[in-house]
């Protein structure tokens, strides 16, 4: 584990052993004629001849400069990042100069087409059932490496690092969800601290340092520290986590460049696993008198991401178009309490490529990724299989036959050597008739691998099951959008799947199992405006499950209610004192109007069910008041969560038994040094 400490002692060996600015071509060396010392004798003078002038000193042949240090050193183009095709363009990091939020469940939770599940303190394994996409059908890339859990499947969306991110964009129209991100690179004549600090009334606190500076003209290293603390409110609920990284990447030629990553990160968490409440309907968020389901429960997670990778350009006008991965990534994990204790590591070593090919109105994308997996065998108890390997291979291509109609197609096919084979194919059709109008259809069909924990798991009260089916899924999805001026946006979506062979967990044997084919349908409409002095926007999402399957597990689903989650937001924004400062100023609201009963969270497998127990959560509102400031290179942010806490509703819930924080005031500095 890197320590604070030792982050502290690198930042500062690097400031005072590496020079403040790039090396500059020396200039030859002239001896200086102001010199009052006595200089030494001439060997001539043995010989005879003195020359009392010293001219003779200057008739010596000088040392030649080489010439690459009398011709200027080119200009390194840092390169560029871009979309892979088939996927759109979400945020970049100039949007996160304005926005407070810690992680991606943090952001969703106030957009369209995003339904929140949270369990109440940052830093958790939040849920967000995105487009009618549930938490098991979501895959996230980190520059292409995948960072879903090895064993389990689940993604932390807190090992992103959205601070030092560049580019987020997502997959559109697949049977799940992919999102991928790319993180800012420094090139740097000085050097560089970005420093982000956060803290709030209820002791939830975070700190971010991230230091970068060239080493020399074609070398740049990174370090970066993120510390982040909750104590949730509610007892047993509290987190204490952190994420670390070293990253040095250096410029081979004006087309290759080449990376070397440690990326770290650490969640130690108290487990209370929901909370004992009798009716949701009357819980009186008292924190103090809650009563927790497990005492003295805990959970310890731990991945680590060691990469070597390699960057091709065609030149430096051109964005990235080639990379590759040699990996090694590290997944731990610890459950323990009183009674039991959980734990599994697993060692993942794999390699990743892919190349974009233009040929006039057709790009393409072919992928390759290979991942061999090994279990630790000294601590492994749970997982009855030792050793696999993944093999996927794909390819992405858009095709732009005119200016109004774009189509894009994507496929790929997956092995594992348990003997596991899945697939997934779909295409998109855009078509923009006039410059204000836009519309798109998608289909995508497939199967899916069940993963490791759904085959393998083995505990006293977990199990799996390796005769599983994959389960087959067939989505699709068409949309309506029109916007002119300051109407960003009008727009309409709709979607749906339809999953064959569903693996859930069963809420009474607690045994994965695959129960009958259900639907899933969805829609959203949304509003967006903006001027240069005001944005505004509306949106409604609603969900909801049908099966005509006379199974219990089925009807449950059928029966649990319509998810529907409408937002509002409204901001202003300006420019104040001769354009040196720019404030913005507004809120967002979220209504849920109806009772539903969300999924279910199994903290001793990290892992999200669309089965649950648990009551239904009741109808919510909830009002975050946000501002923000740049003066120069200093980001000063205020945040008023759940500002209507205590006005018409003593709280509220987005995930059964796991009450949301009340009222509390948040305040973040962000600062960047140049020198």
């Amino acid at each position: 584990m890197l320590s604070p400490a030792f982050l502290i002692a690198s930042l500062l060996w690097l400031w005072q052993a590496v020079p403040d600015t790039l090396p500059a071509p020396e200039p030859p060396s002239v001896p200086d004629t102001l010199q009052t010392e006595t200089p030494a004798l001439p060997d001539t003078l043995q010989n005879g001849t003195f020359d009392p002038t010293g001219r003779g000193r200057f008739s010596d042949p000088q040392p030649e400069v080489p010439e690459e240090r009398r011709r200027p050193q080119p200009i390194v183009i840092p390169k560029q990042v871009g979309l892979n095709p088939g996927f759109t363009e979400v945020f970049t990091d100039s949007l996160q100069r304005w926005e407070q939020w810690y992680n991606l469940a943090e952001r969703r939770q106030a957009q369209s087409g995003a339904i929140s599940f949270r369990l109440g303190s940052h830093g958790r394994n939040d849920a967000i059932l995105f487009r009618g996409i549930e938490p098991r059908h979501q895959q996230f890339l980190f520059e292409g490496i995948p960072l879903n859990n090895t064993v389990s499947g689940a993604m932390n969306s807190n090992f992103l690092p959205l601070d030092r991110m560049r580019l987020y964009s997502e997959h559109e129209g697949g049977i799940r969800y992919t999102g991928e991100f790319a993180l800012r690179r420094f090139y740097l004549n000085k050097p560089l601290t970005w420093i982000n600090f956060e803290d709030t009334s209820s002791d939830v606190r975070r700190a971010e340092v991230i230091f970068s500076r060239n080493v020399n003209r074609s070398g740049n290293i990174e370090l970066a520290y993120r510390g982040n603390n909750d104590n949730g409110n509610y007892r047993r609920s509290s987190l204490d986590a952190r994420q670390a990284s070293v990253r040095y990447t250096h410029y081979l030629n004006e087309a290759w460049s080449a990376q070397a990553q440690l990326f770290y990160n650490s969640f130690q968490m108290d487990e209370s696993d929901g909370y004992t409440i009798p009716d949701l309907n009357f819980f009186n968020f008292e924190p103090l008198l809650t009563p927790v389901t497990r005492t003295n429960a805990r959970s310890s997670t731990r991945k680590t991401l060691v990469s070597a990778s390699l960057f091709h350009r065609p030149d430096e006008a051109s964005k990235q178009q080639s990379r590759i991965h040699l990996y090694h990534n590290r997944d731990r994990r610890i459950f323990y309490d009183n009674l039991d204790r959980l734990f599994y590591r697993a060692f993942s070593y794999g390699a990743y490529a892919d190349t974009r090919i233009d040929r006039g109105p057709l790009e393409l994308q072919p992928l390759l990724h290979l991942r061999a997996t090994v279990l630790d065998d000294d601590s492994n108890t749970l997982i009855n299989r030792s050793a696999w390997t993944d093999l996927s291979a794909g390819l992405r291509l858009v095709f732009v036959p005119a200016a109004a109609v774009q189509l894009g197609g994507w496929s790929e096919l997956s092995y594992r050597t348990d003997g596991q084979l899945g697939y997934e194919a779909g295409y998109r059709f855009d078509l923009r008739p006039a410059p204000n109008w836009h519309f798109w259809q998608s289909l995508s069909v497939g199967e899916v691998l069940p993963t490791i924990q759904q085959l393998f798991w083995i505990s006293e009260d977990f199990l799996g099951d390796d005769a599983l089916s994959r389960e087959q899924i067939i989505r699709a999805e068409a949309g309506l959008q029109w916007g002119r001026g300051w109407i960003d946006a009008l727009g309409l979506r709709a979607y749906g799947s339809r999953i064959a062979s569903p693996i859930v967990m069963n809420p009474e044997t607690g045994i994965f199992q695959n129960i009958d084919a259900y639907q899933s349908l969805g829609a959203e409409v949304f509003a967006d405006f903006e001027t240069s002095y005001l944005e505004a926007g509306l949106s409604a999402t609603v969900q909801r499950y049908f099966s005509t399957s006379a199974r219990a597990e089925n009807q449950f689903l059928d029966q649990s209610g319509v998810r529907n989650t409408n937002r509002a937001y409204f901001y202003l924004k300006n420019y104040f004192l001769n354009f040196a400062t720019y404030a913005k100023i507004g809120g967002v609201f979220t209504f849920s109007p109806n009772a539903f009963h969300s999924p279910a969270y199994y903290p001793e497998l990290d892992y999200w069910d669309p089965l649950t127990p648990d009551q239904p959560i009741p109808a919510y509102y909830r009002f975050d008041l946000e501002a923000s400031a740049r003066v120069r290179m200093l980001m000063v942010q205020f945040r008023y969560e759940n500002l209507l806490d205590g006005l018409g509703q003593l709280g509220y819930f987005e995930t059964a038994r796991y009450p949301m924080p009340p009222r509390r005031f948040r305040i973040a500095i962000r600062w960047i040094i140049r020198n």
